[in-house]
């Protein structure tokens, strides 16, 4: 028996199918207007140690394809009350919307706060995209092959990238703090394990999900060729990249610390 439609329901449906094109769009805004600053000229304002380079960045082009997918998959009438999407879509419709927020600070911000408020606005889209993948994970035999690649691959590869993504957004201030602003390699070890212990920590309570923990892999194999390959700018940060990698593929390997009904580990 199918459960009633409720106006949360519709709104639910609504937001993430506007939203998730918005995100891509926004963000795009650097590149048709001269008045907008580009994600790669906001990068470039102020050092940072722990920035891959660009075509680490070309993850975006699947994940907003991916989301896209999924905002039309989860409008669908027949998925409307599903309690899959009912348990994450509010949390995904959160997650895009305050990465649309960045996106607007990223391009129209002044100078002088632009840092803080791309750094503060990460930290509720993470939240988001982190809730929803770990709760995904107990819905995961309630969808069908094709349903998992257009909702739970693409929801788990925005969660990871932007479990990285946020910490990047605030090694500038950590700079600006413990550094006079300049680039301080201790500090960016420290960044780089915080970040890795988030990600193993959600790695772990998403049943061992691989597809998340692959965007941050993929940023730290760019970061440590950055660092090692060519002219080597801070080889220690390059080793740490490699060592965290390593780390995340053993997290992603080991058995879930508590298992999830309905998990399927062959998906994991």
């Amino acid at each position: 028996m199918h459960a009633s439609a409720k106006a949360s329901d519709y709104i639910r449906q609504s937001a993430n199918l506007v939203l998730a094109p918005a995100m891509w769009g926004l963000s795009s805004l650097g590149f048709f207007s001269d008045t907008a600053r580009t994600a790669g000229e906001f990068s470039d304002m102020s050092a940072n140690l722990l920035v891959p380079p660009g075509p680490a960045f070309a993850i975006w082009f699947p994940i907003f394809v991916g989301v896209i997918a999924y905002g039309v998959l989860q409008a669908l009438p027949r998925n409307r009350t599903r309690p899959v999407f009912r348990a994450v879509g509010g949390w995904t419709a959160v997650g895009f919307l305050h990465i649309c927020g960045w996106a607007l600070i990223t391009a129209y911000a002044p100078a002088e706060s632009v840092q803080w408020g791309t750094a503060l606005i990460f930290i509720p889209a993470v939240a988001a995209f982190i809730v929803a993948t770990v709760r995904f994970a107990r819905f995961i035999n309630d969808v069908t092959a094709v349903e998992r690649l257009m909702s739970w691959v693409p929801i788990s590869l925005i969660a990871g990238w932007c479990s990285l993504a946020v910490f990047l957004n605030w090694t500038p201030i950590a700079y600006e703090a413990f550094a006079g602003g300049s680039a301080d390699v201790m500090s960016s070890l420290l960044i780089l394990a915080a970040a890795l212990g988030l990600v193993v920590a959600v790695c772990r309570a998403a049943a061992c999900n691989k597809v998340y923990i692959l965007p941050v892999v993929w940023g730290l194999a760019w970061l440590a060729g950055r660092h090692l390959l060519g002219t080597p700018e801070v080889p220690v940060i390059g080793w740490a990249s490699l060592a965290g990698i390593l780390l995340l593929i053993a997290s992603a390997l080991l058995r879930p610390r508590v298992p999830i009904s309905g998990y399927d580990r062959r998906m994991g």
